[in-house]
């Protein structure tokens, strides 16, 4: 072979093994594209599910049923109006240590409508409300007084402070005429008061319901 002819070969030769390493080089950095790209399809999806998991979170009831967030709200509500009327065990002051009774209508935790004596920090007695403050987002007034949908005169007067469930509707307190029992009730998703408030044992309905005893 002439020594040009030879030259010429040799450099043709050295480019079909450049050609074949950078197609060897394109189909593995290909491969491990798309390896990567399953793998961040992947968490994308895991990371998805998390997030949703997270925002929206899976609540349960004693009775294993599935609360929904209103539920949730109202829930919260009640054991924060519980804490205000008998306290949760701590020494603080709550509406039953310093008055030795319940209210007969929540307005009495913002308000002394009953006249009671001011509180005494030495015998640590006497009204020291009020004992819920205003957060601005679960208060509001009892803004009707409507026999239709059970929210009467007995439970507090039209324009008072009321405590509101997760509808926006105000929370009750209810005790039956002899005081052997004492409940907070929320009206529930219908907004429409279904339990008899004399009745220990009365069908809630959709109302949810907290006996303080």
């Amino acid at each position: 072979m002439e020594p040009g002819k030879a030259g010429f070969h040799f450099v043709v030769l050295d480019l079909r093994l450049m050609i074949d390493r950078k197609r060897q080089l394109c189909s593995k950095s290909g491969l491990t594209l798309m390896e990567l790209l399953v793998v961040l399809i992947i968490l994308v999806a895991v990371g998805g599910l998390m997030i949703s998991s997270a925002s929206n979170p899976t609540v349960r009831s004693t009775d294993g049923s599935v609360l929904t967030p209103n539920a949730v709200v109202t829930q919260s509500t009640m054991q924060e109006v519980i804490k205000a009327l008998v306290g949760d065990g701590a020494d603080a002051s709550n509406y039953y240590r310093d008055n030795f009774s319940i209210p007969n209508q929540l307005t009495s935790l913002f308000i002394n409508v009953n006249g009671l004596n001011a509180y005494n920090p030495a015998t640590k007695n006497g009204w020291n409300g009020p004992y819920l403050l205003d957060s601005g987002t679960r208060y509001g007034t009892f803004t009707e007084v409507d026999d239709s949908d059970g929210f009467t005169d007995l439970y507090a007067e039209e324009n008072d402070p009321a405590i509101l469930d997760g509808w926006g509707r105000p929370l009750v307190l209810q005790q039956s005429s002899d005081r052997d029992f004492a409940r907070l009730v929320s009206a529930g998703p219908n907004h429409i008061l279904e339990m008899d408030p004399d009745d220990p044992n009365a069908d809630p309905g959709d109302d949810i319901v907290k006996f303080l005893f």
